[in-house]
Order: C-alpha cells, then sequence, then structure tokens
C-alpha cells in the first residue's frame, strides 16, 4: 500500500491550489460562524475539518455493539489488537495508529489510544467505537466528534440482526454530516446457504437506499473465520470468507487519487452542514426580525392614530376657548357701552 496519505502531499500543483481554495473556504466559513455566535462544537468542526487536509487518511468503525466490530477490525489487521467480548458499559472508543509495538494509552474522555506494528496503520488512521447501541453518553458524545472528521466510514451489522433502529437512528445522524458509508455484513457464517446471505444484502441494501437514497456498497464477511485463515495460512477458508473482496475494494480506495476525492468529499460534506444549518438559523433570525418590524409598524400606525385624534381633540378644545374668548369679548364691549 503506498505511503504517507496526507492530503497535502497529494500529487501535483493543481491539488496544493485546491486545497488552498478548500482552506480559503474553509476559513470564510469559520468567519461567518463567528459572526452568528454559532455554537462552540460547530466551530470546532469546521476547524478541525480544515486541520484534517494535512491528517492521514480517518477510517472510522461503527455499528451496534454486537455486530463483531472488535472481531472485524482484529481480522483487518490481521492481529489481535482489540480487545473482544467486553460488555458495552466498560467498551471505549479505540483510536488506533501505527507504532513500532503495541501500545495503549487510555485517556481519562473514555478515548483509548492504541499504537501496533501493523502495515495498513502506515497508511490510515482507525477509529473502532463502542456501539450505536451503547448505553454510555460519555461513548455517545466522543462517537459524534469522530464522525465529523472521518474520511470514510465502514458500518458493520450483524447477519442475524442487520439494520436495527438503533443502526438506522445513526446512519440518519451520519447522513447529516455527507459521510462516504460502506456497510459490511458481519457474521455471514451462522447463515446456512448463500441464499439467506443475498437476502440478507438484499434487505440491508433496500433499507439504506431507503433511509439515505443512494444505493450502498455492500460486502458480506466473516470476521473471525477471515482472522483464523489469516493465521493459518489458508486462502481457501479466507477466500470464504468474504475478506478478500473487502481488502480489495479498501485498496482501490485508499489509492492516492481516491484518498484525495474523499477527503474533499468530506469538507464538502462538513461545510454544506454546517452552512444549511446556519441558513436555517439567519432565515428563523429574518422571520423574528420581520415580525418585530410588522410590529413596530403597527405600533407606529397606532401611535400616528392617536396623535391624529390628539390633533383633533386639540383643536376642537382650541375653537371651544376661541368662543368663549369672544363672548368674554362681547361681553365686555357691552359692560363699557352701558
Amino acid at each position: 500500500m503506498e505511503k504517507p496519505l496526507a492530503a497535502s502531499r497529494l500529487l501535483g500543483p493543481e491539488r496544493e491550489q485546491t486545497l488552498a481554495r478548500v482552506r480559503a473556504v474553509l476559513g470564510d466559513l469559520r468567519a461567518a460562524l463567528a459572526k452568528l455566535r454559532a455554537e462552540p462544537d460547530d466551530d470546532a468542526a469546521a476547524k478541525r475539518a480544515a486541520a484534517q487536509l494535512d491528517d492521514l487518511f480517518l477510517l472510522v468503525v461503527v455499528g451496534e455493539f454486537n455486530s463483531g466490530k472488535s472481531a472485524f477490525v482484529n481480522a483487518l489487521l490481521g492481529q489481535t489488537v482489540l480487545e473482544e467480548g467486553v460488555t458495552p458499559t466498560t467498551s471505549r472508543i479505540q483510536a488506533l495508529s501505527y507504532g513500532p509495538e503495541v501500545v495503549r494509552v487510555a485517556e481519562g474522555s473514555g478515548l483509548d489510544r492504541i499504537t501496533a506494528p501493523v502495515a495498513i496503520l502506515e497508511d490510515l488512521r482507525l477509529v473502532d467505537t463502542p456501539g450505536t447501541n451503547a448505553i454510555d453518553r460519555e461513548h455517545e458524545a466522543i462517537t459524534q466528534h469522530f464522525i465529523p472528521q472521518a474520511d470514510l466510514v465502514l458500518f458493520v451489522t450483524s447477519a442475524d440482526r442487520p439494520f436495527t433502529e438503533s443502526e438506522r437512528s445513526f446512519l440518519a445522524g451520519i447522513r447529516e454530516w455527507g459521510k462516504k458509508v460502506v456497510l459490511v455484513i458481519n457474521k455471514i457464517d451462522i447463515l446456512e446457504k448463500a441464499e439467506e446471505v443475498e437476502r440478507v444484502k438484499s434487505f440491508v441494501r433496500e433499507s439504506f437506499e431507503a433511509l439515505l437514497g443512494v444505493e450502498p456498497e455492500i460486502f458480506a464477511v466473516a470476521a473471525r473465520p477471515a482472522f483464523r485463515a489469516k493465521q493459518a495460512g489458508d486462502d481457501e477458508k479466507l477466500a470464504a470468507s468474504g475478506f478478500p473482496a473487502l481488502e480489495a475494494y479498501l485498496r482501490s480506495t485508499l489509492d492516492a487519487q481516491e484518498r484525495f476525492r474523499l477527503k474533499l468529499l468530506n469538507l464538502i460534506g462538513v461545510a454544506t452542514r454546517l452552512s444549511s444549518k446556519y441558513a436555517e438559523v439567519v432565515e428563523r433570525r429574518l422571520e423574528v426580525l420581520e415580525g418585530d418590524i410588522a410590529e413596530v409598524e403597527a405600533i407606529k400606525g397606532q401611535l400616528d392614530v392617536y396623535e391624529k385624534d390628539l390633533r383633533e381633540g386639540f383643536a376642537l378644545r382650541m375653537s371651544d376657548i376661541d368662543l368663549i374668548l369672544h363672548q368674554f369679548e362681547g361681553r365686555g364691549h357691552e359692560f363699557f357701552e352701558e
């Protein structure tokens, strides 16, 4: 697999110019967010999106706790790096990167940073999340922190419980960020017939299309058999696990041109979501302002009517006073004439 994936080193001056324009647009977006007094999390998302241009490709693995995500990641890496079988209440978000040895550093925010001497990690960062059905709100918040940064999302669902309600809800949230999502149906080894696998794939495909409006890339795999086959060097069983097709797809996705495209799509997704959100904010503020203006105009109209009535009343009173003065004047003349 090719070496470093940092976007600033991807192919030629034209791409450097494109990146410069993208950074300028993100700078304008952040300036607009500041004027609108945007939520801190939204400004942070825009800031991270700009910084991520110079980071390694970020692959985020999501799905329910019991979908076999950790087993899937271990099979992808070809060695046991993540623990399997822990409960959702004790699981943590795990961010993997390359290192000469396996080292796990636990951070207080519910995040473990892990390094491992795995070749694929030289070319990307990989994040394994606790699960869409995890009960810990801290885990959920950190997962939501990583989703906007993801260049590619691998969504792992289980063949025995495909496309659950929590998965639908989570995917709807991913949709808001415009992420590229690849669906992985794990545990196909529990299905006895190929026809059953195809039925599950069709169900997941149709459900995904109905939810997100696009046709997804779908791979059906058996993570644990794939891991055992890799350890044993058994190519036949590895092929039967469905893993080679997924790995071939990832290799093609991680070539320089596709990485660059996905990074730009990621930035466009972040910018589009934030722009749409705050366009609605501006629209609501304008509606409130228009309502205030209408109310002021109504009050002004009432004041104008009041002023007119006051002037008419004043003119009438002055007329009465003039009449009284005229009467006094007439009586005065009569008095002196007598």
